[in-house]
């Protein structure tokens, strides 16, 4: 999936009630677009996220930090490091372990299962026996559960990162938002 494109759907543990879509070109990076209770949009390139000030809001708020989003700010993008990499969005984590009992098949394509589990989270990754493609992903946290199905590969896809100008640091933000 590094050197490939694709597209994925489906819902997300992250946000309760959400749905997310994400478009990944090994070119021009990684774009996810949540909807839902909290909406906005996720950038990814060369190691570096862009996340909308709403969508940023709304994480910080799951944490219990009461954040307001000034109109102002609306349309600006909170840009921070990703240590991992942008792949960390769909990578399966090498902590993941071969789960036999879980393989079945998804869109009439037989899959194997990669399962990883860190403390109550779990994810299962389907994926496709033929082409070794992941095909649908099963998440579990925090009492949430989501699928993402993935399909898409080798498509092509118009990813356009923030203007420079709507970028801001998270200390920029935080000094700029209100509590």
């Amino acid at each position: 999936m590094l050197h490939e494109s694709f597209h994925s759907s489906g819902n997300t543990t992250a946000f309760a009630g959400a749905k997310q879509e994400m478009w990944s070109d090994p070119d021009q990076g990684l774009h996810v677009e949540v909807t839902g209770g909290t909406s906005g949009d996720i950038y990814c390139k060369d190691g570096t996220s862009y996340t909308s000030a709403d969508l940023f809001a709304g994480a910080l708020r799951q944490r219990g930090q009461q954040i307001t989003v000034p109109a102002g700010l609306r349309s600006a993008y909170v840009t921070t490091k990703v240590e991992q990499g942008c792949d960390v969005y769909y990578k399966i984590a090498e902590t993941g372990r071969r789960a036999r009992d879980k393989d079945r098949a998804v869109d009439g394509k037989q899959a194997q299962a990669v399962e990883v589990t860190v403390g109550t989270s779990e994810d299962v990754y389907l994926i496709g026996k033929d082409q070794q493609r992941l095909l649908q992903l099963e998440s579990q946290r925090d009492g949430r559960t989501s699928t993402t199905t993935y399909d898409g590969f080798g498509e092509k896809f118009t990813i356009t990162l923030p203007a420079a100008e709507k970028v801001l640091t998270v200390e920029a933000f935080r000094s700029r938002a209100t509590k």
